[in-house]
């Protein structure tokens, strides 16, 4: 069973289609990279991917379940999350806060010690700096909380 499957998506913005029958398969501890020019659609791919984007045709299958085109936070509950670029942190909270402010979903909530531990696991120097502001961080730090933050 493949943890991502995408079969014939369509979308874009208006009448503007960006995505043209996109098929693409991840299997569980696969690694993918998405490649292209600009405008190739590469963002609007994942924004389709995690519900910012409606898509206007095809479907998107996450572990065997239909997901396609439920809302951002419904693909939260499912376990899709996007990391944005530029990290958007909370750069006057702390690091822990950061990281504890993403355990907001159901799901997440009740996990949220056992997470902490596994972030701090993958990024060591997160739970030394647990207490610092982020926006104090070096930006590979500031990078690894954002990381953090969407696991």
């Amino acid at each position: 069973m493949s943890l991502l499957e995408v079969r014939n998506l369509h979308a874009g913005y208006g009448d503007a289609e960006v995505l043209f029958g996109i098929d693409l398969t991840v299997e569980r501890g696969e690694v993918v990279a998405i490649v292209g020019s600009n405008g190739a659609g590469k963002t609007t791919l994942l924004r389709t991917l995690s519900g910012i984007v409606t898509p206007t045709a095809g479907q998107v299958l996450f572990i065997n379940r239909d997901v396609t085109g439920l809302q951002p936070h419904l693909l939260v509950e499912e376990g899709i999350v996007m990391v944005p670029e530029g990290r958007r942190l909370f750069p006057r909270l702390s690091v822990r806060r950061n990281l504890e402010i993403a355990a907001y979903s159901k799901r997440a909530r009740p996990k949220l010690a056992e997470s902490l531990r596994d972030v701090h696991e993958l990024f060591p120097i997160l739970k030394e700096r647990s207490d610092q502001l982020a926006g104090t961080l070096s930006g590979g730090q500031q990078q690894m909380v954002a990381l953090a933050r969407g696991l």
